[in-house]
């Protein structure tokens, strides 16, 4: 089991994107009135997606614009920021940096060698390599600028240095090469730079789109690198993480990805924007009889509180105790008229972002009134 702290952390994340995902949901056809071509390929296609007439192929059109928007969400920043969470670790850009001629020297070679196939991918002996053309006596002191590079998710103990490149689920054969090139010469620097520390630098795929939808967290390493054109050309498994592997590599616990979708699973219901309009405010405060036995009505706290267990936002439901105490105490006025701005305020902004301003400032309330 995750941590609450941490599964909370993931909920929130969630409910951003919905409620950014809700909000560009297209309502009507006018936004692709205008897109003469694309209908008029779609025509050839109608019997195949069951599609009857021009609007509903307009509604298609719509949705698939859509749906391309929710995956890139998911892989530019969902994924990303779930990995920070479970890992502390963090998004760090490498530029301008330089390492001894003889290592670059060493990554275009095997880069060469790779694209050519006189050479196969392994991971040990290429770290081998670089690790003798970094610290070879007859170094120099010559040093040469290497390929800029961005780990999505960097991690550094006393130890080690791990680095993981999140990728989309099918890379072209194109992409491939320079993302092993890439990871070489990062690996190059941080040998370079850490001497004294173990470095690991992984591709990460979220998922195996080649596994079977009744075990979505499973995966299979060589099913899924013949699926990619050219990836065991450049890669070998032991350089990629992918789905429970990744997941349970970043928290260190065992059954990660599966708790993932456990908590997106108990929020994005059909009834998301009904229960969101629940919990963004404190619905459960009669303002009428604020500072009275009455001022909290029970059957609406009770829904509130509900939700948020379903949700996992565990912090909130302390915070919905100690605001609903506050309201029910006489406390002197300067504090009143601040409790009465704090609970007007949304648990989110428009944007979709957590407001743990207002969370953090009513508990320092509460706990100056008790």
């Amino acid at each position: 089991m995750l941590p609450e702290d941490k599964t909370e952390e993931i909920a929130v994340e969630t409910i951003r994107v919905l409620l950014n995902r809700f909000r560009s949901l297209p309502e009507g056809s006018s936004e692709l009135r205008n897109m003469p071509f694309h209908l008029a390929f779609l025509k050839a296609f109608y019997k195949k997606i069951d599609i009857r007439n021009e609007d509903e192929a307009i509604r298609f059109l719509t949705l698939s614009s859509w749906f391309h928007g929710l995956s890139t969400t998911l892989g530019q920043s969902y994924f990303e920021n779930v990995a920070h969470i479970l890992s502390d670790g963090e998004k760090r850009t490498f530029k301008n940096y330089r390492i001894p001629k003889s290592a670059k020297m060493t990554v275009e070679s095997i880069i060469t060698d790779l694209k050519s196939g006189t050479r196969s991918p392994n991971a040990r002996e290429e770290e081998k390599m670089l690790k003798d053309a970094l610290f070879k006596k007859s170094n120099k002191g010559e040093l040469e600028g290497g390929l800029n590079f961005t780990a999505d998710v960097y991690i550094e103990t006393k130890d080690e240095v791990i680095m993981i490149e999140l990728k989309s689920v099918r890379p072209n054969a194109g992409e491939m090469r320079g993302e092993k090139q890439k990871i070489l010469y990062g690996k190059a620097y941080l040998m370079f730079e850490r001497p004294q520390k173990k470095v690991q630098y992984y591709l990460g795929f979220p998922f195996d789109p080649t596994s079977s939808r009744q075990e979505p967290c499973r995966y299979d390493k060589e099913r899924f690198a013949s699926h990619l054109v050219e990836f065991s050309k450049y890669f070998d498994k032991d350089e990629f993480l992918i789905a429970e592997e990744l997941w349970d590599f970043l928290s260190g616990k065992k059954g990660t990805m599966c708790e993932i979708l456990k908590i997106i699973n108990s929020i994005a219901t059909p009834k998301f924007e009904e229960e969101f309009k629940v919990i963004n405010r404190f619905c459960f405060i009669k303002e009428d009889e604020l500072y009275t036995e009455n001022a909290v009505d029970s059957e609406k706290f009770g829904k509130y509180i509900a939700i948020l267990n379903k949700w996992r936002l565990y912090s909130e439901i302390e915070l919905a105790k100690a605001v609903s105490e506050i309201a029910k105490m006489n406390p002197p006025a300067p504090f009143r008229k601040q409790f009465e701005k704090l609970i007007h305020l949304s648990m989110f902004d428009n944007r979709g972002c957590y407001n743990k301003k207002r969370k953090d400032n009513l508990m320092s309330l509460y706990t100056k009134l008790r």
